[in-house]
């Protein structure tokens, strides 16, 4: 079907779902790929800004391939037992207590930690760079 070629339109309708087909195979690819590279520096962000009392948290916080199809690839941050029950207080902050424990039958709460967002700016910042190398991609298909 070279330029000087007729075609019939019953000819047209495949051909442009083979040109659809072709640009959706490498934007789908793209994606992929990009999907990971976002997990990879959202981990490596928040291993960053984490706290570092104890460096412990830090160490356990990674990410993984949850699901992939033909036209899709999940990943999934998240930080590895034990320390993973940690992630909620951290970013929200919590409250204080002494005098727990089996001897003390009255606690008193003495004050509450500060929250730290380390979390949610990285994850908004990571959305950003994502949604706008999506777009690059879609742009770029031809």
């Amino acid at each position: 079907m070279g330029i000087n070629n007729n075609i019939k339109i019953t000819q047209l309708s495949p051909k442009i779902q083979e040109i659809l087909n072709k640009n959706a195979a490498t934007i789908t690819n793209k994606v992929k790929v990009l999907a990971k590279d976002t997990a990879v520096e959202l981990t490596k962000n928040t291993k960053r800004d984490s706290p570092t009392k104890t460096r412990e948290y830090k160490k356990h916080i990674t990410y993984k391939k949850t699901r992939e199809t033909s036209t899709s690839a999940v990943y999934t941050w998240y930080v590895k037992d034990p320390e993973y029950r940690l992630t909620h207080l951290i970013s929200k902050g919590h409250r204080l207590v002494v005098g727990t424990g089996p001897h003390n039958s009255i606690p008193k709460e003495v004050g509450k930690t500060k929250s730290n967002d380390y979390l949610s700016k990285n994850v908004i910042e990571a959305e950003n760079k994502f949604v706008k190398g999506v777009k690059e991609i879609i742009e770029n298909a031809n």
